[in-house]
């Protein structure tokens, strides 16, 4: 089991070494990636991210590994894409984005729980939450 200031940090990382910026503006993401499936769920990523940044403490150990597991997915598809001459580089996408489906889906479980209640103490919460997509069972 990981310490909690472990896994702010990881959740802190996340939202910096994905290949999409976890402050983008409006309703999408820039991204550094040729497939526009990954872009899109990183749109969505970031957006359960915003609300999980405002109450780390309410996030889930299951969310933190789905994390830890994009993150490396992320890694690994950025060593594919830095070779030019590599076949694999459909397989890392295939696993990035898998690994991003999971994150939406258990994260964004998550994102839900903590929208559900009002924080008048984090009033970044309300719009965080506005922006999170209606159906986060499928990106």
């Amino acid at each position: 089991m990981m310490m909690r200031p472990a896994k702010a940090a990881l959740l802190l990382a996340a939202s910096f070494l994905l290949p999409f910026s976890a402050h983008a503006a409006g309703n999408t993401a820039p991204t550094n990636d040729d497939d526009p499936s990954i872009n899109m769920q990183g749109a969505v990523v970031n957006k359960i991210l915003q609300v999980l940044q405002v109450r780390q403490d309410l996030v889930g150990d299951s969310c933190y590994a789905a994390l830890k597991t994009m993150h490396d997915a992320d890694a690994q598809l950025s060593k594919e894409e830095s070779n030019d001459r590599n076949q694999d580089i459909g397989v890392a996408r295939d696993v990035a984005s898998s690994a991003m489906e999971d994150v939406t889906t258990i994260c964004g479980a998550d994102a839900q729980t903590i929208c559900r209640t009002p924080d008048p103490q984090h009033p970044q919460l309300a719009v965080a939450c506005h922006a999170l997509p209606h159906d986060l069972s499928t990106p």
